[in-house]
């Protein structure tokens, strides 16, 4: 048992490793073009820091947190995603649809549709784990159903018990106005 927990540490510890790597090797690559030299990775980060930090200063709490809190939010609704939590893959959308409003009104009037679509082409790559074994497909069950519906209206009325004969012509028995 602990064996296989320290496997699963080790596992995950290395897909980290893989994937700083990766995005340290995107952010490095030259940009073309007019760019500010941020790289792949910096022209999706930066304007999502920039706003963060603009947002920050109306709040107390220190831009740092809150990029950290961003991007925990994000790691949480992925890897919760890729397990089938229906709760984390509602997060992952909606950190998805906030990034990308982020990054949005953030970036740079010129580069701003370059910036948008190439963070909804990252968060689009990064949907296919997120959104693992969701489907839109319905579910058809194609055997009779265990338990009948019968539908019955019972009606429970007491019936008084008969009177003998001549017994409703007694005095308690006149109406007033007939005396």
């Amino acid at each position: 048992m602990l064996a296989g927990i320290s496997l699963i540490v080790m596992l995950v510890d290395t897909a980290g490793d893989i994937a700083s790597a990766t995005l340290k090797g995107l952010s490095v690559a030259p940009a073309t073009g007019t760019g500010n030299g941020h790289g792949l990775w910096g022209a999706v980060d930066h304007p999502a820091r920039l706003f963060l930090a603009d947002q920050a200063a109306h709040l107390s709490v220190a831009p740092a947190a809150l990029y950290a809190f961003w991007q925990l939010t994000g790691l949480l609704g992925l890897i919760g995603g890729f397990l089938g939590n229906a709760g984390a893959r509602i997060a992952w959308l909606l950190f998805g649809i906030g990034s990308l409003a982020m990054i949005w009104s953030s970036a740079p009037a010129g580069g701003r549709a370059a910036a948008t679509g190439l963070a909804a082409l990252m968060w689009a790559l990064a949907s296919i784990f997120a959104l693992r074994g969701l489907t839109l497909r319905p579910i058809v069950h194609n055997h009779p159903p265990q338990y009948q519906f019968n539908p019955a209206l019972h009606l429970h009325a007491t019936i008084p018990a008969p009177t003998p004969a001549g017994d409703d012509l007694g005095p308690g028995n006149v109406h007033p106005l007939q005396r």
